[in-house]
């Protein structure tokens, strides 16, 4: 949809709001060769950036792309076809995880998880320590994978599951499960509501200074994911998958 107002500018589209772009900001300049001032607007800016992502796509100043012109949906296809899937794609959208966990698990692949770390960079006038377990500055990477509180929790977990949990990497592992698609789907699953439990952990304790234990967190854990197992259909799965639930004790 930015790609749009990019192309009225390219195409010099008669509307008051290009007159006044070319009038404020162009100043004579051709449009792909236009570089923004360091003072300009956020908004400006960033239109600029979609500029660049999309000049690749423009022959003399007019969209190459589709014979009928510029379409939000055209442009949508075009950088699909440009640009490389992420490789933490079938780790995070994989229909096994939950709705919730697997929008943590996009904030985490792109880091924009608002740790005390992160919220300080902003410069926002805030503590950093971990709120989990107040010894090191709470990044992404201290909270998911070095905190003892989540250390706790992956423990109680390997304890009931009897199943080695990592304590590092949590996307990487992720994307290299193996076996089934189910078995690699909820071992995902079990990973991400891990993740999800830390951080709605952590917003806890420091909006409503409240913390419950490792094995508690860990419960809960274990009841979602066989609520998520009661919610598929079992009947298509193999015998070896569902004697694999019974020994995650993910089933009676």
């Amino acid at each position: 949809m930015v790609g749009r107002l990019v192309d009225w500018v390219a195409t010099q589209r008669d509307s008051i709001w290009v007159h006044w772009v070319q009038s404020n900001y162009l100043k004579g300049q051709e449009w792909m060769d236009y570089k923004p001032s360091t003072n300009s607007s956020w908004v400006w800016r960033r239109i600029y950036t979609v500029k660049e992502e999309m000049r690749a796509g423009y022959v003399n100043g007019q969209w190459g792309v589709q014979p009928e012109g510029f379409t939000p949906a055209g442009c949508y296809d075009w950088f699909k076809e440009t640009r490389p899937r992420v490789q933490w794609f079938k780790a995070v959208w994989n229909g096994w995880v939950l709705t919730k966990h697997q929008f943590l698990g996009w904030l985490i692949a792109h880091k924009a998880l608002n740790t005390a770390a992160r919220l300080d960079s902003f410069g926002l006038d805030i503590e950093d320590i971990c709120y989990l377990c107040g010894l090191a500055t709470e990044t992404i990477e201290h909270l998911l994978c070095e905190c003892l509180y989540r250390r706790g929790i992956i423990s109680e977990l390997n304890t009931q599951i009897r199943w080695n949990l990592p304590t590092r990497d949590v996307l990487d592992w992720c994307m290299q499960r193996k076996g089934t698609a189910p078995q690699k789907g909820l071992q995902i699953a079990l990973m991400l509501g891990t993740l999800y439990q830390v951080w709605h952990q952590r917003n806890k304790s420091r909006n409503e200074n409240l913390l419950i234990q490792p094995e508690s967190v860990a419960g809960i854990i274990m009841e979602e994911m066989r609520s998520r197992v009661r919610g598929r259909d079992r009947a298509t799965m193999t015998i070896a998958e569902r004697d694999w639930l019974k020994r995650m004790r993910l089933v009676e």
